[in-house]
């Protein structure tokens, strides 16, 4: 059996929540931190989850834009991008000290992490904005793509999605038809073809918690 944990985004105040549910059955939470989700209530209830299970705890900042889900860009120069993604994943780690938790990694929600795959300058000032945090904190990209700069001094981990539609190692862009997998049983298939998968490196496969047929499969996996 793969070696390979599952992700999942957690803590996003979603009605009703899905995350006492999914807890049990991944290995690391993505925890939203008030950008597109979440406050401090939500952040240390999910947290408290995450140790309760002993499941890997993530940051998951995001573009400052509740209102759109953090899915849309914005137009930030780079003191800009350092603050948001500072302030943020500083602002969590606090609370994860303050409920003697560990923080492992970090990783980008929507918007932020497709710019931050798209162009390099931003997934630069994101490894110095996590790394002025703390120097042990990984970061979660897309497997399959290889220009990461002058970034050898951070860890990666290499991520794809179960529940996402791919043309070859690129995830189709919402919107497009098939972009997003609503089959239980089309997310279960997805998820066992990356664990064979040898053409890339994959660390981590990811479910979204706001996604039913997610939740389901999840469910089927783990009775399996």
């Amino acid at each position: 059996m793969s070696k390979k944990l599952i992700n999942c985004d957690l803590g996003e105040c979603l009605i009703p929540s899905p995350d006492a549910d999914i807890m049990p059955l991944i290995g690391m939470a993505n925890i939203a931190c008030g950008g597109h989700a979440g406050n401090d209530e939500s952040m240390i209830k999910t947290l408290k989850l995450a140790k309760q299970h002993r499941v890997k705890i993530g940051a998951h900042p995001s573009y400052a834009d509740q209102s759109n889900f953090g899915r849309v860009s914005h137009p930030l120069n780079n003191e800009e991008m350092y603050d948001l993604i500072y302030q943020q994943v500083l602002h969590f780690q606090k609370l994860c000290d303050d409920n003697d938790t560990t923080l492992e990694y970090v990783k980008p929600h929507g918007a932020l992490y497709h710019d931050m795959m798209e162009k390099p300058w931003i997934l630069n000032v994101i490894v110095k904005a996590i790394q002025a945090i703390d120097q042990n904190l990984s970061l979660v990209v897309q497997a399959g793509v290889k220009n990461f700069g002058n970034n050898a001094n951070v860890t990666f981990l290499h991520e794809v999605f179960a529940d996402r539609g791919y043309n070859g190692v690129e995830m189709l862009a919402r919107g497009e038809k098939g972009a997003v997998l609503e089959d239980a049983n089309a997310i279960v298939e997805q998820y066992q073809r990356f664990l064979i998968e040898e053409s890339f490196n994959i660390d981590t496969i990811c479910f979204h918690g706001d996604n039913k047929a997610s939740v389901e499969a999840l469910i089927r996996l783990k009775n399996a």
